[in-house]
């Protein structure tokens, strides 16, 4: 009997029993308060893998999966994590990877200012209805419309959709803001590829767009824009940098609500690769002069010399050193009474830093991080953040290959040198950014922080968490000089220590990359509660000086009227008055300065003639509140 035996041959592989391995660890993260924080884990093995994470060694409730999120983070979350990942055929435990939560400034994580995205290329931070806050407006490239948005007085802000500020769209770069027609309202200009746009602010934030004149019909490729009043008329003019090769636009003001394109010097003729531009007084001469950023060739420099025009400077570092340049920023960082430059490059090159030699020339500063960093800049603010009588520097980065990059924050150290700031939101972020603007929005006498971002990332706000130091706000109202003080140079004294320090503050009509921050000089104090002295010296050449003060409040200063004897004649003297032209006046004599006698009331700014008495005599001018 024959027997058949089947034997049977099973092909193929085991099931892999396969204990969890870690792939990839998670890492450091640094963020401000309110951000949120991820930490991610990849790892291998026989599925099912279950998760674990342990902040300091303890575990965390329902933190089970391979991402950990902590939103609206706070300090008591910093510390060292890590994750447990289990399976049934083993373990395997992360490495720790810290999460380092940075007091300073808190992350504004809410609210349409930074949820709505945009390609956005501008930030200005200015009171456009007059009720004492800071408002906030962002200009667009490819984002269909601008950004406005009014703020709420609690910490929050309102876009506003109506009016044609807040409709008008084109491809945006710059937006700057000056009272160019000295209503005491805020007006802007916004740079475009194109005709440019210029709003006029009529009351209280109801604009209305001019259609004719050059400041909008110039057809320019224009990127930065600032203005400045550079022959201390007391109407601001408008300068306008181009690139692609062409001529910058110079725009005189006439003073009465119209602009004449400047064609002859070399401000108004000179060619170049044009992206920013800002307006100091650098050699403290009391006329503004300008500095315009070039992209790959020597930027320009123009020393205002007053009645004999603009010499463009040739012949030192600030116009030597050639970089892909964009953004450019002034300011007195060492506290010695003349104002410095930064120069924000791209295209991985170092950044500028040039410091002012006090005699109308500039060095290279070429130590440090701020000089020897490389990235992608374009904005760039200064403000004392930490109110301790230094100010600091903000860069924006934004790579246009669209890959994120951080920002850069530097503190300064108080002897010439900046520590970079490696901690918080502010550099951590990794956007594409564009334009920065500090002001105090939230009124706590603190600097915030708005960044702009491109290729519709949402834009980004830290409000500053302040700390001990005390502060001063000076608003300047100009009343022979224009309207919103700019190119007022401020100077507040105070010994903070047991130090005295002499700070300076210009106000500026834009600066850094087609940004601005607030119109207001802001002072840091220190350890000192009080200021010694505030010197005011206004573009119409009226030096004004307050004594003592107490700090951490914001003060508002108006400039003095002036009266003028300007000839006698005929038995008579030709008087000039000088203020705003809203002002009225009581007009009085006297011949012992004791004794005065009213002669004329409700007088209004302007010339008037008085006969001519017989004797010594005295003539003054009362405001009539």
């Amino acid at each position: 009997m024959r027997h058949l035996f089947v034997v049977l041959f099973f092909c193929g592989t085991a099931l892999a029993q396969t204990p969890p391995g870690i792939t990839t660890q998670p890492a450091r993260v640094s963020v401000s308060l309110g951000a949120t924080a991820t930490l991610r884990v990849s790892a291998g093995g026989t599925a099912p893998l279950r998760y674990q994470w342990s902040q300091d060694r303890a575990a965390i409730l329902n933190a089970t999966n391979a991402t950990l999120t902590l939103a609206n983070i706070q300090i008591s979350q910093a510390g060292i994590y890590s994750v447990f990942v289990t399976n049934d055929f083993g373990s395997a435990t992360s490495k720790d990877a810290a999460i380092e939560v940075d007091p300073a400034f808190i992350k504004i994580m809410t609210g349409a200012i930074v949820s709505d995205g945009g390609d956005s290329t501008s930030a200005s931070w200015i009171d456009y209805d007059n009720d004492g806050d800071l408002d906030l407006f962002i200009s667009n490239f490819d984002t269909p419309l601008n950004f406005l948005y009014q703020n709420n007085g609690d910490g929050t802000f309102a876009r506003i959709t109506t009016g044609p500020l807040a409709t008008t769209h084109a491809q945006c770069e710059a937006s700057v803001w000056a009272d160019y027609d000295n209503d005491g309202d805020l007006d802007v200009f916004v740079s475009t590829f194109g005709n440019d746009f210029l709003f006029r602010n009529d009351t209280g934030g109801v604009f209305t767009r001019p259609t004719t004149g050059p400041v909008v019909a110039s057809g320019g490729s224009s990127r930065g824009a600032a203005w400045g009043d550079y022959d201390n008329d007391g109407n601001v003019d408008l300068f306008v940098a181009n690139e692609q090769s062409q001529k910058n636009f110079l725009f005189h003001n006439n003073g009465d609500g119209s602009f004449t394109r400047v064609t002859t010097g070399r401000v108004a003729n000179d060619i170049g690769y044009s992206t920013a531009c800002a307006w100091a007084d650098y050699d403290n001469d009391g006329d503004l002069d300008l500095y315009v950023s070039n992209r790959g060739q020597a930027s320009f420099l123009y020393r205002n010399d007053g009645p004999l025009g603009f010499a463009r400077v040739a012949a030192d570092p600030v116009v030597q050193a050639v970089g892909a340049s964009h953004g450019a920023a002034w300011a007195d960082y060492d506290n010695d009474g003349f104002l410095d430059l930064f120069v924000a490059n791209q295209s991985g090159q170092k950044n500028f830093l040039f410091h002012n030699n006090g005699n109308g020339t500039f060095t290279r500063v070429t130590t440090g991080a701020i000089a020897n960093d490389v990235a992608e800049g374009w904005g760039c603010a200064w403000g004392d953040y930490d109110n301790d009588g230094w100010i600091d520097l903000f860069v924006a980065n934004g790579n246009v290959n669209n890959t994120a990059i951080n920002d850069f924050l530097y503190h300064n150290n108080g002897d010439g040198t900046f520590q970079k700031i490696t901690s918080g939101s502010l550099v951590n972020d990794g956007e594409l950014g564009d334009s920065c603007a500090w002001g105090d929005y939230n009124g706590d006498g603190f600097l915030d922080l708005f960044v702009s971002n491109f290729n519709g990332q949402n834009n980004r706000l830290y409000r500053n968490s302040g700390n001990a130091n005390h502060w001063l706000i000076v608003k300047c109202v100009g009343r022979i000089s224009n309207r919103a003080a700019i190119g007022a140079r401020v100077q507040v004294a105070a010994t903070i220590g047991e130090k005295r320090l002499a700070q300076i503050r210009e106000i500026s009509g834009g600066s850094g990359y087609n940004g601005q921050n607030s119109l207001y000089a802001h002072f840091g104090l220190g350890s000192a509660a009080r200021v010694e002295r505030i010197v005011i010296r206004w573009p119409s050449g009226v030096i004004q000086e307050l004594g003592e003060m107490a700090g951490d409040r914001l003060i508002v200063v108006k400039e003095p009227s002036r009266l003028r004897t300007v000839s006698t004649h005929d038995g008579n003297v030709d008087f000039l008055l000088e203020s705003d032209r809203a002002a009225r006046f009581q007009i009085e004599t006297s011949e012992n300065l004791l004794d005065w006698t009213p002669i004329q009331s409700n007088t209004p700014p302007g010339p008037f003639t008085l006969p001519l008495a017989g004797g010594a005599g005295f003539v003054r001018a009362l405001e009539i509140p």
